[in-house]
């Protein structure tokens, strides 16, 4: 059994909270149309986070709450949170201990019956993207997850499944998923406590989560369309201490012997990536 370590507030002298929920401003879930929580976490990002507000206000679907989680940035970025502040449900300034933890502070700040996570340089594909995931299809009160697709800048697009290969690789991605908030009833980014032995993980918190839920057999449907555009983002791609997180994380779901089958074809996609860095590097 896996316990999840109690979040804490680090120099909670320096919080700054602002948003409409400060004004008494509650939104809640009714039936037919449940309340979505949009959370973005930001670091020193003022011209992005502008457009990322401006992203989510314009979506049609009116069940909506956006909050925004920041570390306590020094560029403006604060600035920008006090004069959109009418246009934001939540937001919250202070020092954090990384992405991972910004993201658990916000989903302790939800109060929606989904939650959708959306980097500061991401942007929902249309405006109507949440009003299509929803009614694309009934979606019934067991299910947990819903998946869609991204594109990225290059136009390459990333469609998200949950399967056997999820054993193999992350293969949600966090910008095509909308998570029911009772998932998180129990579980908490990066931050485990297995066999005595506490385990921070600072990059592949989302491949840990997304394996929790398909070893967990949670339900999910697949919406066949483009959810977001997303920026590259934090990425364990080419960084080692990425790929041991992802080692790490799968002894904590799989047995021994089936894990190191796997482990030993990650080692190998590192090295294939690592060639493939050098190759490109050298044109």
């Amino acid at each position: 059994m896996i316990q999840y370590l109690p979040e804490k507030n680090l120099h909670s002298n320096n919080k700054i909270i602002g948003g409409t929920r400060q004004k008494g401003h509650i939104k809640k879930s009714v039936p037919g149309l449940p309340l979505i929580s949009i959370i973005t976490t930001v670091f020193n990002a003022k011209n992005e986070i502008e457009k990322n507000i401006e992203a989510v206000q314009f979506q049609s679907y009116t069940n909506k709450e956006h909050i925004i989680i920041d570390g306590g940035s020094t560029d403006g970025t604060l600035e920008v949170l006090q004069r959109k502040d009418a246009e934001v449900d939540y937001w919250l300034s202070e020092t954090d201990a990384g992405i991972y933890d910004a993201m658990n502070k916000g989903i302790d700040a939800t109060t929606g019956e989904w939650i959708y996570f959306s980097g500061v340089d991401d942007y929902f594909y249309r405006n109507n993207t949440l009003v299509s995931v929803m009614e694309s299809k009934k979606i019934a009160d067991d299910v947990t997850l819903v998946l869609g697709n991204i594109i990225y800048p290059d136009g390459k697009i990333f469609r998200s499944r949950l399967d056997k290969t999820i054993y193999l690789k992350n293969t949600i991605h966090h910008q095509g998923a909308f998570y029911r908030r009772s998932v998180f009833d129990k579980f908490r980014y990066g931050r485990t406590i297995s066999s005595g032995l506490k385990k921070n993980f600072i990059i592949s918190g989302d491949y840990q989560l997304n394996l929790h839920l398909f070893t967990g057999k949670a339900k999910h449907i697949y919406v066949d369309e483009i959810i977001a555009r997303c920026g590259r983002g934090i990425s364990m791609e080419g960084r080692f201490a990425g790929y041991l997180e992802e080692i790490n994380i799968r002894h904590l779901y799989i047995n021994f012997f089936r894990a190191v089958f796997f482990d030993i074809l990650t080692l190998l996609r590192y090295g294939w990536k690592k060639v493939d860095f050098r190759n490109h590097s050298k044109l």
